[in-house]
């Protein structure tokens, strides 16, 4: 399958079989200190709102609707051996 352009930035020149988390990290944290002028702020800014902030909302977003989709699964389930 090939991957379109918009989902490799242009920062991560390594190889995708042999990862180093290290060159990882440090490629995000220039995105990250590249992206923080373009919002008026700073590094550690971004980084708490992204790390601190977003990143907790999303995961119990996801999380609540996980156990909506849970529930409506187990709703037609029940509905199904009904008929």
């Amino acid at each position: 399958m090939v991957r379109p352009f918009y989902f490799v930035p242009f920062f991560f020149n390594f190889k995708f079989n042999t990862m180093d988390y290290n060159q990882l990290f440090h490629e995000c944290a220039e995105f990250l200190r590249w992206l923080a002028p373009i919002f008026n702020m700073t590094y550690k800014e971004i980084n708490i709102w992204i790390f601190v902030i977003i990143e907790p909302i999303v995961f119990f977003v996801m999380l609540f609707y996980i156990f909506y989709l849970k529930f409506v699964i187990r709703q037609n389930q029940k509905n199904h051996l009904n008929f």
